[in-house]
């Protein structure tokens, strides 16, 4: 009876330890799935700290200014431009006309560049250009600059007066009066004249005494011109 009592205590202790040996390996093996590759990973970098070892580090892209470009004229008649800037010294400088890519020079120790005579056509043409370093990092575009080429000179007609006019009305004054294009800029002996918007002007222009010569200049703001001369005599 002792004995049957004995064996049965024994084999529940048994059971017990088998349950716990079971349910042990079932959290071991849980938590190896959740935790164990970052173990191995920490584990893994602690042992090439311990070897002098360091994770690499990414490179950083190096940042360079871009160019700042001196102005243009808004609007120029000349077959060629020339553009001045400043950038970092001994930078590579890529010259872009019109998008796409014209020429490359080396921005000097100062800071400055030029590059002269480059051809344009008539029309709308852009100027930009951007900074480059011998490991090939490019800066952002520079500020744009654009300029009209326009080499047609302004239309001019002059109504009054006829040429080789006599005045001799009191007022020592001759009515010059005229069409140009919109936007263009009259002067008469030098004088500014207003030009409305239609093109159309008129002016009292003082006279001396006999002869006097009127010269009427239509400008552009391309620096184009259209001139017309009048001779008048004044006579008192």
């Amino acid at each position: 009876m002792v004995v049957s009592r004995l064996r049965r205590f024994e084999e529940k202790n048994a059971s017990r330890r088998i349950a716990v040996a079971f349910i042990g390996t079932v959290a071991l093996l849980v938590f190896f799935a959740l935790f164990g590759l970052r173990i191995l990973i920490g584990f893994s970098l602690l042992i090439d700290r311990i070897r002098g070892g360091s994770a690499a580090l990414p490179q950083q892209q190096a940042v360079i200014l871009p160019p700042i470009l001196d102005p243009l004229p808004e609007a120029t008649n000349s077959a060629t431009l020339d553009v001045r800037g400043k950038a970092a010294a001994k930078m590579q400088l890529i010259l872009y006309v019109n998008d796409s890519e014209y020429k490359k020079l080396t921005v000097a120790d100062d800071g400055t560049f030029e590059n002269k005579g480059i051809p344009v056509q008539e029309g709308t043409t852009t100027i930009s250009a951007k900074a480059a370093d011998d490991k090939n990092n490019i800066s952002d575009l520079s500020n744009v600059l654009t300029t009209v080429v326009d080499r047609t000179a302004p239309k001019l007609v002059i109504d009054a007066p006829a040429d080789n006019a006599t005045i001799n009305d009191g007022t020592h004054k001759a009515t010059v009066s005229g069409m140009t294009d919109e936007d263009m800029k009259v002067t008469i002996n030098g004088r500014i004249v207003v030009v409305k918007s239609d093109g159309s002007f008129t002016y009292s222009m003082p006279l001396n005494d006999g002869e006097n010569k009127l010269t009427i200049i239509a400008h552009d703001a391309a620096g184009n011109e259209t001139k017309a001369e009048r001779k008048v005599t004044y006579q008192p």
